[in-house]
């Protein structure tokens, strides 16, 4: 792990990623193993038939982005992309991402950012990932007192939000 300047705390099957096994990234998540993500049953919005397929989740480390077992100004540049929906725990789509569901996640999201600042380097990029699907990014934005540097909406309605911030202390 010390030779990785990138670390991404919810890669889940890296779909992001191009190289999923990119040898300069340490990926953790929570998660482990084949998950069957489709059936007979299971329907697009726009009432296609998804064929069966596995999710592949491998990361190197199991560990939740909220209490990272790493050491403090360890890496570079850190990917969080956390769950950002209140989806139903047993679909689809939360098989995916994850969910919000049952959750505190204003504490959730809240400690998962500082998790990355506290293991990211000073003078480190965190980039993040957030979908509108339920709620605001100016509300998650309310859960760090980290300043964000630029970001760019994207998607069909943009509602994902890619946001770039920087560690650094002297601010």
């Amino acid at each position: 792990m010390k030779d990785k300047k990138v670390l991404d705390v919810t890669a889940g099957n890296k779909g992001m990623w191009f190289d999923k096994k990119d040898g300069r990234c340490f990926f953790i998540d929570k998660r482990e193993g084949e998950i069957p993500m489709a059936d007979n049953d299971l329907y697009r919005g726009n009432g296609i038939k998804l064929k069966p397929w596995t999710l592949n989740i491998e990361p190197d480390l199991i560990a939740d982005f909220t209490c990272l077992p790493l050491e403090d100004n360890s890496f570079h540049l850190v990917v969080f992309d956390p769950p950002h929906a209140f989806f139903g725990k047993s679909g689809f789509m939360a098989k995916q991402y994850g969910t919000l569901k049952d959750t505190d996640w204003r504490e959730m999201i809240r400690k998962g950012f500082a998790e990355c600042f506290r293991v990211l380097k000073q003078n480190g990029v965190l980039i993040f990932k957030w979908n509108e699907t339920d709620i605001l990014t100016s509300e998650i934005l309310k859960l760090t007192d980290e300043k964000p540097l630029f970001g760019h909406k994207s998607g069909k309605q943009s509602k994902t939000h890619w946001i770039t911030f920087m560690k650094d202390d002297c601010l």
